[in-house]
Parts: C-alpha cells; sequence; structure tokens
C-alpha cells in the first residue's frame, strides 16, 4: 500500500507555504515540517483543498456526491468549493478524503485520534461530533489514510522460440522441430494408445498415416536425427514395462524405416519403461498420457 506522507512532498509544500495562506503546517528555513498546535477548522475553497493538493490528491467529480455539500459542489464539469471554515465529523472528513482517492483500513485506523475513528472487530467506526483537529493531528489522519493502489493488467509475453504454440516457461521440451504435431507438454509424442494394442508391439494399420507424416519434419530438416524414446505408465513390473517400451519404439523405427524412408542412421532408440512419467500415474487418464512414444532431435 503506497503512502503519501508529508515529507515526501516537501518542495510542493513549500511553494503552498509562498503562495497562500498560512496551513496548521509551516516551514522554516530548515525543511523540516512544522505543525502547529492550535487546532484548524480549514474552509475548503483553498486550504482544506490545497493542503490535500500538497499531498498529491485531486477530487474526483463523479465523488463530490458523496461529500458534504458545504464542503464541495460540481456545477457543469467544474468542483467548486465552499469558502467559510467549518469542522466536520470524522464521518464526514472520512467521505471527503474517500473523494480524494485515499482508502483508510483498520489495521491503519487504530493510531488515530480516538475522537476521529475506534477499531472493533475488525471495524471501524467515526466519530459524530465536529472536531478541529491540530496540524500534529490532521498529520496523523492523513498518513493512515492510503492511496490506493492500482494494479494494471499486466500481459507478459512469454516467448515460443520453437514455434509449438506452448509457452517457453512451460515447454517440457524446448527445440521441437516446427511444424510437428506437440501435446499440451509441447514435446513431440504419439500415444501408445493409438499407436499399439495392448501389450503390443505392432503398429495398428489403420494408424499409420501418423508415422506417415513424420516424413515431412524429416525432410524439412535434413540434418536432423532423432532419438525414439518409448514409455509405459507404472502399471505392472519394472523389467516387463522396459522391455515393452524398448520394442516399441524399435518398432517405430523400423516402420519409418521400411515404410517412410527415413535414414537408419538418422534414427536411435531408448526404452524408459515407467521411469519418466511425463504426469503422475495417479489416474486412469494421467496413465494413458504416459503410455506413449516421444520423438526428441539429437545432434
Amino acid at each position: 500500500m503506497q503512502k503519501k506522507t508529508l515529507f515526501t512532498l516537501l518542495a510542493m509544500l513549500t511553494m503552498l507555504a509562498i503562495s497562500m495562506p498560512a496551513l496548521s503546517i509551516e516551514l522554516p528555513d530548515g525543511a523540516t515540517p512544522v505543525f502547529e498546535k492550535s487546532s484548524t477548522a480549514y474552509s475548503s475553497s483553498y486550504k482544506f483543498n490545497a493542503l490535500l493538493e500538497a499531498y498529491g490528491l485531486e477530487i474526483d467529480p463523479q465523488a463530490v456526491s458523496s461529500v458534504p455539500s458545504s464542503y464541495a459542489k460540481v456545477s457543469g464539469d467544474k468542483v467548486t468549493f465552499n469558502n467559510n471554515s467549518i469542522a466536520y465529523t470524522p464521518a464526514q472528513y472520512h467521505s471527503i478524503l474517500s473523494a480524494y482517492g485515499l482508502l483508510l483500513l483498520p489495521e491503519d485506523a487504530a493510531g488515530l485520534p480516538s475522537s476521529y475513528a475506534k477499531v472493533a472487530d475488525d471495524k471501524i467506526s467515526f466519530g459524530n461530533t465536529s472536531v478541529a483537529y491540530d496540524g500534529a493531528e490532521w498529520k496523523s489522519i492523513l498518513d493512515a489514510y492510503s492511496l490506493p493502489v492500482v494494479v494494471e493488467e499486466v500481459v507478459i509475453v512469454v516467448g515460443d522460440e520453437d514455434g509449438d504454440g506452448v509457452p517457453d516457461d512451460i515447454d517440457a521440451c524446448p527445440g521441437t522441430p516446427m511444424g510437428v504435431a506437440v501435446d499440451e507438454r509441447g514435446c513431440w509424442a504419439l500415444s501408445n494408445a493409438l499407436l499399439f494394442a495392448f501389450d503390443s508391439a505392432v503398429i495398428k494399420k489403420e494408424n499409420y498415416y501418423l508415422l506417415d507424416y513424420l516424413k515431412e519434419a524429416f525432410d524439412a530438416y535434413p540434418n536432423m536425427n532423432v532419438e525414439i524414446d518409448g514409455y509405459t505408465d507404472s502399471t505392472g513390473p519394472d523389467a516387463y514395462n522396459m522391455a515393452l517400451s524398448t520394442r516399441r519404439a524399435k518398432a517405430v523405427r523400423n516402420y519409418l524405416i521400411n515404410n517412410v524412408g527415413i535414414a537408419a542412421d538418422r534414427l536411435t532408440v531408448k526404452g524408459y519403461g515407467e521411469s519418466n512419467p511425463a504426469y503422475p500415474n495417479d489416474t486412469k487418464e494421467n496413465r494413458a498420457k504416459n503410455r506413449r512414444v516421444e520423438f526428441t532431435p539429437v545432434q
């Protein structure tokens, strides 16, 4: 919460002290504000309004309807202020300060003069008696109010270096070739369910086309070599899963060599079994996602 304090606007107050009648604040040559002890009921025409402007504040014309009519009115598009010095009730002061965009939180109200506000059960209750506060009290009141922090919506532009549609900050497989189909992690992968029947390393004929499409990527990147990685879920013995994942990776390699025309020396295989899961093996859906064949470009 950003607070406007008198000390941060010393230069502005100096100018005001020169050009305007004295407020409850005097600025001697020592550049340290000295607050008068006498209580003051300000007029809003230029004294109270000027004090708030010295804090960098400006009244919102649309909020003027919420302040006492003796403080300010809106005529056309202009705000006109009263010329008479008036001591308002704390509740009225609060409406005025709120119209200037200030916010009072319960934790900040605890240090206010008891005649101004009290806090009980995290709620603020304001005094009912009109009060003319002295300068030091006014400083404590104004310091208790905070300028509302306006958090603008910040659009963080995250790069997508490999152009796969998955931002770099969540891309688990950076550097995939342009144009290949990737999963939600940004990895060049095909589901085992599409390629193989249950517990089989024989590629489904109806889905040969999924591997045929890979020719375009290999043709577009003639110097690209690829490691074909086989994975299973955590169901079944580790050794069996390792062997099955390896057989499936080899089946994909053989198809790409014999049917798609990819040179054998561009393709290597590795079975990972249930290791390196893409997702926790805690649901049926996640286990299905972990059963996959990935294509990893290598140097």
